[in-house]
C-alpha cells in the first residue's frame, strides 16, 4: 500500500474490521473498505466511479479474493500472493481471458537482479520516510503459539514479531 501510494496510485485499502481503517489510510490509502461488510464491493465500485479496479493485490483468497478479482475493470491485473482465508480465490480462466484480465501468482518471482533493484528502491523510500514498517504486536519467543493463534484468528495488524528472552524491545 505504501509503495503504491508513493508511486501516486489511487489506493483503495481493504481489510476486515472498522478498527483497521485508520491504519490503512495512514499508510496511504485514499479510501478504505471493510470486506467483512456485505456492501464492500459496492463501496469499491463507488470509489472507482463505477469503472472497477486496475489492480488487485490478493493475500486473502477464498470468497474475498474471488470477489475482489471480479471487481477488476476490463484489462485489469491481479497479483495473488497468499490465502489467509485458508483457500485460494476461484479463478474462471475463460471469464478472465474474455475480459483480458491478467493474473500473476507466487510462481512469477522476480530475477535476482530485479530483486536487488526492488530492495534498493524500498530502502531509498524508507530512508526518505515514505515507507515505514508496521509492527502491530510483539510476543515473547516462548509465546510463539499464542502469536500464531493471533495471526490465524486475524486479530493482528501489521507484522507480528517474536522477541527473544532478555530483549528489551518487547
Amino acid at each position: 500500500m505504501q509503495l503504491a501510494a508513493a508511486a501516486d496510485a489511487h489506493v483503495i485499502g481493504a481489510a476486515r474490521g472498522a478498527g483497521k481503517a485508520e491504519l490503512v489510510t495512514s499508510l496511504g490509502a485514499a479510501s478504505y473498505v471493510d470486506y467483512s461488510r456485505p456492501d464492500w464491493l459496492e463501496r469499491v465500485m463507488e470509489a472507482t466511479g463505477g469503472v472497477g479496479l486496475d489492480l488487485v493485490f490478493d493475500g486473502v483468497g477464498g470468497r474475498i479474493g474471488t470477489e475482489a478479482i471480479g471487481a477488476l475493470r476490463e484489462g485489469g491485473r491481479a497479483s495473488i500472493y497468499g490465502m489467509a482465508s485458508g483457500a485460494g480465490a476461484e479463478l474462471d480462466e475463460g471469464r478472465l481471458r474474455a475480459r483480458s484480465i491478467g493474473v500473476i501468482g507466487l510462481t512469477a518471482a522476480p530475477s535476482p537482479a530485479q530483486t536487488r533493484a526492488l530492495i534498493a528502491d524500498a530502502l531509498n523510500l524508507a530512508a526518505d520516510g515514505k515507507l515505514r514498517p508496521v509492527i502491530g504486536q510483539t510476543f515473547p519467543l516462548e509465546s510463539a503459539a499464542a502469536a500464531h493463534r493471533a495471526i490465524e484468528s486475524r486479530t493482528t495488524t501489521g507484522k507480528t514479531l517474536l522477541i527473544p528472552a532478555g530483549d528489551t524491545r518487547g
